[in-house]
């Protein structure tokens, strides 16, 4: 039975001078979101089950990205190009920020309208603790709620370095920036918080909330904020507890991990789960995969093209072909015959495996916005549902992998942290070679573990830019014509914020 009315639950609050929505979703499975469920603008805190509805509303917020949102968090590496029209972030992936960049106050804005919704809901869901009757439960959910807006302060602090942490909703233009360490730390103290708190169990094995977050969803976010904060047996620790659980394994098809096929996979610590509900008509809740797409004469007539905004570089190509790279060069680039013609001429003679033609049959045309398709985030033609021509309907977004967190893991052993896990650091990096196809290391060093990181997780989100800046690796960063200096790690404050922040102004503009 498919969904028969839909009625956002509305909670409007203007703070800042921005208008905070919150919105109350339900669903039965998040990977099938919003299916066979109904909706209702009247809420009775006395029906204890639905405290699970603004669970779901902070899940919907944290899956509802904009289309700018992983774009503008990714450009600034060395294995991803800005392409297509977009000025402004054509600007930032040459390192120059300027307050008045549209993406830069989207960013902000759409991250700090889910962090407001997340204290709406659980707001919501404290009001059925009576009525739940199961204090564990109630306190669950909270932890899950605390969890997602760890993510998004995460992603905030990474992209602009000073943010703001808030503490009280009434109280937010009183609350003073917190820089990068404060606010890693901040992370690292919620989740110790919320990890007893939260299922131990892969997101997988959830009944009530299929996908949903677990106590590893926390250690992953806390090994993350750790290695920020260059606490290397902090991250260790964090990664331990996930490598020991026994929850997680590398799926042994790294291709179609990144397909439909990936769902939910043993894998996969976060991602983001959509669905067209396998209906060529109807409600579809997606993400809009077009930005990433490249053009093409698709194996299926009519499935549509991509805008050509996220190009692998030239660099990362050839890296992954110096290193004899298959499965994960095949499943990261997607190739035309002028980006096939280029490197040939720069690099030498392709190997004959790589052409222009997908497995599925798809065929990337040269176009005028970019020569390479960044193959992770583009969903081939042949797995749309019969009747869904839009690119990557129905496609989930993997926002957090095991693999990464092995290679955490690896780094941290290799910058001095102990382990109270017998896994070494060699171990944790063959790990993720082997799957590759690629042979085993010995007495692998901190530079080893980068390079398998770009080699495994290139094109994904920002983890490469913030790898060379933790690093303080100017020169990686400095490539094809672009020139990066560390003063360039974070973005500039967007205008807009600064101008109802009063407390942002101080970080624009210091007194000393």
């Amino acid at each position: 039975m498919k969904i028969k009315h839909l009625i956002k639950y509305f909670a409007p609050v203007f703070l800042g001078g921005l208008l905070l929505i919150s919105v109350i979703g339900c669903t039965d499975k998040l990977d099938e979101p919003f299916e066979d469920e109904a909706f209702t603008s009247d809420v009775d805190y006395s029906i204890g089950e639905d405290i699970k509805l603004p669970l779901l509303g902070a899940y919907y917020g944290l899956y509802t990205r904009g289309w700018e949102g992983p774009i503008t968090l990714g450009i600034r590496g060395d294995d991803v190009n800005a392409a297509g029209d977009q000025a402004p972030m054509q600007e930032q992936d040459n390192f120059t920020y300027l307050p008045s960049h549209w993406n830069l106050n989207a960013v902000w804005q759409n991250h700090y309208n889910d962090i407001i919704n997340v204290f709406t809901e659980m707001d919501e869901i404290e009001k059925y603790r009576e009525a739940a009757n199961n204090d564990a439960l109630v306190d669950q959910y909270i932890a899950e709620c605390k969890t997602i807006r760890a993510y998004l302060y995460l992603n905030l602090a990474k992209a602009f370095g000073k943010i703001i942490v808030i503490d009280q909703l009434d109280n937010i233009q009183n609350t003073p920036a917190s820089n990068m360490e404060q606010v890693m730390q901040y992370i690292v103290d919620e989740m110790n918080e919320v990890i007893p708190l939260l299922p131990d169990m892969h997101p997988n094995k959830r009944s009530d909330v299929r996908g949903g977050i677990t106590r590893y969803t926390a250690y992953a976010l806390q090994a993350l904020a750790y290695q920020e904060m260059k606490d290397y047996q902090g991250a260790a620790n964090a990664a331990a507890a996930i490598i020991s659980s026994g929850e997680y394994e590398l799926s042994d098809d790294y291709y179609h991990l990144f397909k439909k096929a990936g769902k939910l996979d043993d894998e996969i610590i976060l991602e983001f789960q959509y669905s067209d509900f396998g209906s060529a008509t109807g409600d579809r809740f997606g993400h809009l995969f077009s930005p990433f797409g490249l053009a093409w004469d698709p194996a299926v007539t009519g499935a549509g093209g991509g805008w050509g905004f996220y190009e692998p570089t030239k660099k990362f190509i050839k890296f992954m072909l110096d290193r004899g790279e298959t499965v994960r060069l095949e499943t990261s680039v997607h190739w035309t015959p002028a980006g096939m013609a280029e490197i040939e001429n720069e690099w030498g003679t392709l190997p004959d495996w790589i052409d222009n033609t997908n497995r599925e049959g798809d065929v990337f045309i040269d176009n005028a916005r970019k020569k390479w398709g960044a193959g992770k985030w583009i969903q081939p033609s042949t797995e749309l549902t019969e009747g869904r021509n839009g690119p990557g309907s129905g496609k989930n977004m993997i926002v957090i992998r095991y693999a990464e967190i092995l290679l955490v893991y690896a780094e941290a052993l290799t910058r001095g942290a102990n382990s109270n896990i017998s896994m070494t650091a060699d171990q944790a990096v063959n790990l993720v070679r082997a799957r590759a196809g690629m042979d085993p290391l010995s007495g692998v060093s901190t530079q080893n573990v980068l390079n398998e990181k770009l080699a495994e997780l290139g094109t994904e989100w920002d983890i490469r830019f913030h790898d060379m800046v933790r690093t303080e690796n100017v020169s990686e960063l400095t490539h094809e014509g672009k020139t990066f200096t560390m003063d360039k790690a974070y973005f500039v404050l967007p205008a807009p914020q600064v101008s109802e922040l009063p407390q942002l102004e101080e970080v624009v503009n210091p007194t000393n």
